[in-house]
């Protein structure tokens, strides 16, 4: 995966000419926010008030912003301003928090900064930003605080400094010795723990230096057990993961082209999409990168398929199974926990054939279920189940469980289909018991599930030679889900019941059948005792037709061919019967045409 990224940062700096400083600096936040300026008037050496202007990315170079440490200053005497939640009722205290929280950015990133690297060595320069930051500070927080108190919460705050020299004002990216600082202090903290004439563990080549300081990706540390060679001895820490400069700097440039070109939403979670070249041919892959950079590319090629698979509108998944087997995908899920990351899935050279080979697993299920949207079957219909085990979680708990599952359908790897039950039933009785009633959506979602995950070949379903059936061809729509006779006779049954509950309904207004579904929990003796009382329920409301003869006739065949000892759980039993209940219109429309019979 490295090496990966490692090409493609290389690639962005042939191709853009970047230099060392180009690939230091990066952006602050997203598209929007806001820019805070100090200005300082060095000839006159005056506090001369604060500017705020509108982020500009074109002036990256002159904003000169690289994130540093929580602790401590950053590289640059430039910082973000942290939000400060604001409650109802509490303005007052609020205002307090928003000036307790500029005070700490200013003092911990601005001013420390100078008085740690703005040594009176360089003519003074420094020394005189020091001292009127020092001389002024009071009035600089207070007309920060009345500059920004007016700013959307959601907007990004960037505080630095705009110098006035020469009558003229710039930003610190204009000046050469807030760039050479920048260097020295990114090159020193590399060498803090570094060693000479070793081998860098990215090329693999012998490098006059390596440093064990990689932090490309933050959720490698040196400061944790797990992470240290030698005891906690740092001088030794370069050996757990050495990398030269000239890598290091490649990597920072390609992580910075994934995550503004392949950064993705993924239900709640992230992904960053790491394209890998199988062989290392140049042309091609410029070729590739060129058209997962060309956003105006990727647009028109989105415009002409019109398919995806998650609920990311950028998604170009389906683009990108179109291609040869001469590359391979890597996919990087990643959580952030305030500056550190953890990576929470790695699903490593994923071919376009596999791709490709979803999307017509796809296909077949918006085929079969006339899913007529752009969107139709997404992974949102596998996340239904495993997002949150109860309502009450704050957060998403069951994020493990999705992230297994998705890595078993990109690598084919096989699924424990007891395991779905489980949590395909836990959602449908919840909606069940809640409601009195449960939408179809549920049970149609974990039906589309099982089917995708069956024509992909990670879950597989025993089948028995059966006699031919009117309902064939519901059956077979399904594909092996209903290939056994208990299976048949339990979903025929969950039909017949309810069409009884629609009767109920429709005469009543109530369903007070509903009482001997024990909240779909029932078993094999429960099954085989329901089927005499919806029927006798059926003649009671004059309503046990010859279309529901045929259903019934057919159910009862399917159980009496299944015997006893079904070998089926408690949830697949209820699986099977709720998938009854929610298909009852493509039993009833063969039925009734089979009977010419009207509908009631």
């Amino acid at each position: 995966m490295l090496s990966a990224i490692r090409e493609i940062g290389r690639w962005q700096i042939n191709k853009d000419k970047k230099d060392e400083l180009d690939i230091l600096i990066k952006e602050p936040f997203g598209m929007r926010g806001k820019v805070i300026l100090i200005k300082v008037n060095i000839e006159k050496n005056a506090f001369e008030g604060i500017d705020l202007e509108e982020y500009d990315s074109v002036k990256i170079q002159r904003y000169l912003f690289r994130g540093g440490v929580s602790q401590g200053p950053n590289p640059t005497p430039v910082a973000n301003i942290p939000n400060v939640k604001q409650k109802r009722g509490e303005e007052g205290e609020t205002y307090k928090k928003l000036e307790s929280q500029i005070r700490k950015t200013f003092e911990g990133k601005i001013k420390k900064w100078f008085e740690k690297y703005g040594s009176e060595e360089k003519e003074n320069f420094l020394g005189n930003i020091k001292k009127i930051l020092s001389d002024n500070e009071d009035k600089i927080i207070k007309e920060i605080q009345t500059c920004i108190k007016d700013i959307d919460k959601k907007e990004g705050k960037l505080l630095t400094i705009k110098v006035k020299q020469d009558n003229e004002w710039k930003y610190i990216g204009d000046f050469d010795v807030f760039k050479e600082s920048l260097k020295r202090i990114e090159a020193q903290k590399a060498g803090s723990i570094s060693a000479s004439d070793k081998v860098c563990s990215v090329c693999g080549v012998r490098k006059e230096s390596v440093s064990g300081d990689f932090g490309v990706f933050k959720f490698y540390t040196i400061d944790k057990p797990g992470f240290v060679i030698g005891g906690f001895n740092e001088k030794l820490a370069w050996k757990n993961f050495p990398v030269c400069l000239e890598c290091k700097l490649e990597l920072e440039e390609g992580r910075k082209f994934i995550e503004n070109n392949l950064s993705f939403g993924f239900y709640g979670l992230r992904y960053l999409l790491i394209p890998k070249l199988i062989l290392g041919d140049v042309n091609v892959n410029a070729e590739i990168i060129n058209i997962l950079s060309d956003s105006k590319k990727i647009v028109a090629l989105k415009e002409r398929v019109k398919k995806r698979i998650t609920s990311d509108n950028n998604e170009i998944l389906k683009i990108l199974g179109d291609e040869k087997d001469i590359l391979t995908f890597n996919f990087l899920f990643l959580s952030r926990e305030q500056s550190a990351e953890r990576i929470l899935l790695l699903i490593e050279d994923i071919f376009p054939y596999r791709i490709k080979k979803i999307f017509e697993a796809k296909d077949y299920i918006d085929r079969i279920f006339n899913n007529d949207s752009d969107k139709g079957f997404t992974f949102g219909a596998i996340r239904t189940f495993f997002y949150k085990s109860s309502e009450g979680k704050r957060e998403s708990d069951l994020n493990k469980y999705f992230l297994e599952i998705v890595d078993s359908v990109f690598k084919g790897r096989r699924l424990d289909f007891s395991f779905l039950l489980k949590f395909y039933m836990a959602t449908i009785r919840k909606e069940f018991i809640s409601d009195g009633y449960f939408m179809s959506k549920v049970v149609k979602d974990a039906l589309m599930d099982t089917i995708f995950f069956e024509k992909l070949g990670i879950i597989t379903f025993e089948e028995v030679n059966m006699e031919e059936s009117i309902f064939d061809t519901v059956f077979k729509k399904f594909e092996k889900s209903f290939g056994t006779p208990a299976k048949r006779g339990i979903f025929l049954l969950g039909v017949l019941t309810q069409l009884l509950l629609n009767k109920q309904w429709a005469d009543r207004n109530a369903r007070p059948f509903m009482k001997y579904l024990k909240g779909l929990k029932l078993n094999e003796k429960d099954i085989k005792a329901i089927l005499p009382k919806v029927q006798n329920k059926l003649e009671e409301y004059g309503s046990f037709d010859k279309s529901k003869r045929l259903i019934a006739s057919e159910a009862s065949k399917c159980l009496l061919e299944a015997g006893e000892g079904w070998k089926m759980t408690t949830d697949e039993i209820n699986f099977y019967f709720a998938c009854g209940m929610n298909l009852v219109d493509d039993i009833r429309d063969i039925v009734y045409l089979k009977s010419n019979e009207k509908e009631e």
